[in-house]
């Protein structure tokens, strides 16, 4: 799986080059197992800086970074590849922002994107 380089994240507005090795550390960051068994934490879990984080919380994370405006999400377009995504709100319908899609992260515009697909 790849994911979008310190690079590109520090393409997003604001982003310095700390923040972008943060918020690779949080996309590259793999499931694992808590090591104690009472553990609420399920196998998808993931530790980052200490705390577990669900799958979806990582966008969560990754919006406290960015200081963006909460995670979105877009339903599924009419058509095949209009696939449903969350976002990182900027409050900017055409600003750069990290997005999962189709469970990769991405860094674009929301609005690209659903101008493109069959979005209602």
């Amino acid at each position: 799986m790849t994911r979008p380089s310190i690079k590109t994240l520090m393409t997003i507005p604001n982003v310095t080059r700390e923040d972008a090795i943060k918020i690779r550390a949080i996309m590259l960051a793999r499931p694992t197992e808590p090591t104690i068994k009472t553990s609420v934490h399920d196998r998808a879990s993931v530790l980052v800086n200490g705390e577990w984080l669900r799958p979806a919380s990582r966008l969560e994370a990754i919006d406290k970074i960015l200081e963006t405006f909460g995670v979105e999400y877009q339903r599924p377009g009419r058509g095949q590849r209009s696939p449903a995504f969350y976002y990182c709100n900027t409050g900017d319908t055409y600003a750069s922002t990290i997005l999962k899609v189709n469970g990769r992260f991405r860094v674009g515009c929301w609005g690209d994107i659903v101008e493109r697909g069959n979005y209602e």
